[in-house]
């Protein structure tokens, strides 16, 4: 962003982090949203400031609360705008020459630069802002806390498909992914490739597994697949899928059939597809 101000860089690499959670591409994030591939592009790399709309928009799709975000957007904004600049000194139209010098005026009565209303304002605005980024920002979750009301219990939030019904779905989107949703996704196996790591992954609540995967290059494919189920890929297209965690879409797994699940790897630079197994 202009400049890259401290508060610019912050939003854009939150915002990188929060759409690496939903595990879209930019043209797919499009899609869900009302801002275009090439904009998402410009508002990830830092070179434009997202309207705040772009900013809640992303929050939805990734299933956050958005105050976290809006917040360190506010702070980007103040920065991007300007309004937290000092006012620079006024200069001071010369004499003409041969003009006797008048006797020096007693000046009005004017508060120093720092007490003026205007300056007052826009460092009111950057300390809220402030405290609201230190209030939430330093919260150890994004989910608002809250006191448990005696004799009510929690209600554990519920997975979203099982089965051939996730054939295709994202492991975030429908909570297979999420370990805060019905259960905790096991990990069947893990192997190390040229600083790939790769992982099946498997969620008995919903009848699935998936690929995921650290440390991926452009160019890098993956795929997994399980009997009776259609093949799913996924295929790292940009740098903005690097540096992240990212997963395949799910495929139905039969209950048992667990050691059946196959995952291949295509690496950027590799001689062909290389596959495991649980």
């Amino acid at each position: 962003m202009s400049g890259q101000a401290p508060e610019c860089a912050r939003l854009a690499e939150a915002l990188r982090e929060l759409r690496g959670r939903t595990e879209l591409s930019l043209a797919a994030l499009a899609g869900q949203t009302a801002f275009s591939k090439s904009s998402w592009e410009r508002y990830l790399n830092g070179r434009k400031l997202p309207p705040r709309s772009a900013v809640q928009a992303l929050c939805r799709v990734a299933g956050v609360p958005p105050a976290r975000y809006v917040a360190l957007w506010e702070l980007a904004e103040v920065a991007w705008s300007g309004r937290g600049a000092r006012p620079g000194p006024t200069a001071t139209e010369p004499e003409p020459a041969g003009t006797p010098p008048k006797a020096p005026e007693e000046p009005p009565a004017s508060p120093p630069w720092w007490r003026r209303p205007a300056v007052l304002a826009t460092a009111g605005a950057v300390v809220c802002a402030l405290a609201i980024v230190l209030t939430v920002v330093l919260s150890p979750s994004d989910e608002p806390r809250s006191t448990p009301v005696s004799g009510t219990h929690s209600t554990v939030r519920q997975v979203r498909c099982h089965g051939t019904a996730c054939t295709g779905r994202p492991p975030l989107d429908s909570g297979c992914g999420d370990v805060e949703v019905q259960g905790v996704p096991q990990v069947l196996r893990t192997v190390r490739r040229s600083g790939v790591e790769m992982q099946i992954r498997y969620k008995p609540e919903c009848g699935a597994a998936w690929v995921r995967v650290s440390g991926q290059h452009v160019g890098d494919r993956f795929e997994v697949s399980a009997p009776g189920a259609a093949a799913q890929h996924l295929v790292i297209a940009d740098r903005y899928a690097t540096g992240i965690l990212r997963s395949s879409p799910m495929v139905a797994v039969r209950a048992g059939n667990t050691k059946a699940v196959k995952a291949c790897a295509e690496l950027a630079g590799s001689d062909g597809w290389e596959c495991f197994r649980p």
